[in-house]
């Protein structure tokens, strides 16, 4: 079920434009029913306005791990409409733990070989699982004919860096290495994230490139954190409010959009709970930026989906400006009035089914 119109998402898709910023074209996703320049989308809009007041509660009590894994206000909702079959399977990483793997196809293909997609969640390293994101990787399964991968890595502050990376390049070699078993073409691995997966996603890259495996054929790239740093320490680029344009009626919601990211950012790093004393956010594996031009230029395809009121915005365009400057293949996406993590309401924003669909056509062009 759909708490929206269908037809927004092909709105989104017809309203569509290209603009040419900064010597680079970035593709915009308008809001689908509101024409006004800034505004926030009215469906997210009430639901900032709900989390305004949730958080704020939830403050007063200082930082806590449990609320940011128990989330009620982040509801998802099936949109499949054919049969998915979900294989369950752990995999070995390292010798010395396992993980567990969910596998998404189509039951209509059977044993046809597919692109396949490795999707690496977000949650700041802290949250996120198969309970928030396994009704989009069956959307994308299904509306894409590939099959999708999605490995439940170990969380911090339990198990701090390299925990996570090391589980999310271990499931992709898994499914490389067993190409023929999972019924996947190995030419055609492509990796994606959102948030702290943007991280996991930009250290598989680079570990693939310094390994010379040559595994991965394309990342994409949802509202990543490319740049760990504090404010402070940057000096490439310049950070500020002026960049996020907002309806004066809108202003205060929109504005604790950007804040919401921003401060957790200031507060615990990228965040400090999984870099603890292990590394620092000048690391390339947890600030992508900051990896070396030689690196960089041997990226695979890439796309850089941005959401318009967030504060991961600036360090997002930065860097796919910074990988476009070295020669690779990279595109840039805007989606106009939404913020950080739209993509955990699938059936409920418009947007999140619009993303899905967007992964689904970038497998498709693997084909």
């Amino acid at each position: 079920m759909r708490k929206y119109d269908k037809a927004l998402v092909q709105a989104i898709r017809d309203k569509q434009y290209t603009v040419e910023e900064g010597g680079m074209e970035v593709l915009y996703k308008p809001v689908p029913d509101d024409d006004r320049q800034n505004a926030m989308d009215p469906r997210l809009y009430e639901v900032a306005a709900a989390k305004k007041k949730m958080f704020s509660d939830r403050s007063k009590g200082g930082y806590r791990l449990s609320n940011e894994r128990n989330r009620p206000d982040k509801v998802t909702y099936d949109l499949t409409e054919s049969e998915i079959v979900c294989d369950e399977r752990l995999i070995h990483v390292n010798g010395d733990h396992y993980i567990d793997l969910f596998i998404y196809r189509r039951a209509d293909i059977g044993s046809s070989v597919t692109p396949v997609l490795i999707y690496l969640h977000g949650g700041g390293f802290t949250a996120g699982n198969i309970d928030l994101f396994g009704k989009q990787m069956a959307y994308i399964a299904e509306q894409s004919g590939a099959t999708v991968v999605y490995p439940e890595y170990r969380l911090a502050p339990e198990t701090p860096y390299p925990g996570a990376h090391d589980d999310c390049y271990a499931a992709v070699k898994y499914v490389y290495e067993n190409a023929e078993e999972l019924h996947v073409d190995r030419t055609k691995l492509m990796v994606a994230g959102d948030s702290a997966g943007g991280v996991l996603t930009c250290a598989c890259a680079q570990k693939d490139i310094l390994d010379g495996s040559n595994m991965i054929r394309k990342i994409y790239l949802l509202y990543p954190a490319p740049d760990g740093r504090p404010l402070e320490e940057i000096s490439e680029y310049v950070w500020s409010y002026d960049d996020y344009p907002m309806l004066d009626e809108q202003r205060d919601i929109a504005l604790s959009r950007v804040d919401r990211i921003k401060n957790s950012m200031a507060v615990k790093g990228t965040p400090n709970l999984y870099c603890q004393q292990f590394t620092d956010y000048n690391d390339p594996m947890i600030s992508a930026y900051l990896a070396s031009d030689e690196v960089l230029s041997r990226f695979p395809e890439t796309v850089v989906n941005n959401a318009e009121f967030d504060y991961l915005r600036i360090s997002g365009e930065q860097f796919a400006r910074k990988l476009k400057g070295l020669g690779v293949n990279v595109r840039l996406v805007k989606y106009c009035g939404c913020d950080h993590g739209i993509l955990d309401m699938i059936g409920s924003t418009v947007q999140a089914e619009e993303i899905c669909l967007c992964m689904a056509d970038e497998l498709n062009a693997m084909l």
